[in-house]
């Protein structure tokens, strides 16, 4: 085998590993990636046990951006499914898609549209559609700090609930990106959305994550997440917590 095969080998063996995949959408993850025309991250995990355990979990997430002069498409895809002893355990999906204008100037304009559904949360299905106006507070070499005020329209379709939700959400994110030299950089992201209606009834998400470069094409990646959601069905727990360690791919 060539060197050149092996290293295929070895990265292939790597990507299958990777556990890298977002339970939530954070776009900022891909926006710290620089450069123009497309660019994107990729990661791909399939795992397994036999015996006294029986745990299957597959996994897949792709995350990237096409940018030309001042504008930016930003899409996100993520699906995730499991079983446990044979009886599925995991199933969910998420797909993302936005459009900012101007977006390396101080002031930016983005629109944006989603649909996610989560069998183990009674969530059928969810889609919104909204926008933002995004604030560039500072931007310098090794760190930068943004913040988005906006609102987004939903509706929800939950399991066993006879009619849909339609509300208005605002939508509020602080995003940090430092870099620490050429090779580690990190990032945290808070996003909180509330309903217009009813405050009580909000969402919060906090996503952290060191990332360091093997290659350029190559990272290995480690991000904490805390999602909770006020306005699930009874039964639901509110708060999910990620911890995610592996590799990812960018092209």
């Amino acid at each position: 085998m060539s060197l050149r095969s092996l290293r295929y080998f070895l990265f292939s063996f790597l990507l299958l590993l990777s556990p890298l995949a977002l339970a939530f959408v954070n776009v900022e993850s891909v926006r710290k990636i620089e450069g123009q025309g497309f660019i994107g991250r990729s990661a791909l995990q399939t795992s397994g046990q036999l015996g006294n355990t029986e745990k299957f979990t597959s996994q897949m997430n792709t995350i990237g951006a096409w940018r030309l002069e001042e504008n930016e498409w930003l899409y996100s895809l993520n699906y995730k499914y499991g079983t446990s002893a044979k009886v599925k355990d995991t199933n969910l999906g998420i797909a993302h898609l936005r459009h900012t204008w101007g977006y390396q100037n101080f002031l930016s304009y983005e629109v944006f549209i989603q649909s996610e559904f989560n069998e183990f949360k009674e969530l059928n299905s969810r889609y919104f559609l909204g926008s933002n106006l995004r604030f560039k507070l500072w931007a310098e070499e090794y760190s930068s700090l943004f913040f988005g005020v906006g609102a987004f329209y939903e509706i929800e379709d939950f399991y066993l609930e006879d009619r849909d939700k339609k509300h208005w959400r605002a939508n509020l994110y602080l995003s940090h990106l430092y870099r620490f030299n050429k090779i580690v950089s990190s990032f945290i992201t808070v996003y909180y959305q509330p309903l217009f209606s009813n405050t009580g009834n909000h969402r919060v998400r906090f996503l952290t994550g060191i990332d360091s470069k093997l290659s350029d094409k190559l990272s290995l990646g480690v991000s904490f997440n805390v999602n909770h959601d006020a306005g699930v069905p009874r039964g639901v727990k509110e708060t999910d917590i990620d911890y995610l360690v592996g590799f990812s791919l960018t092209y």
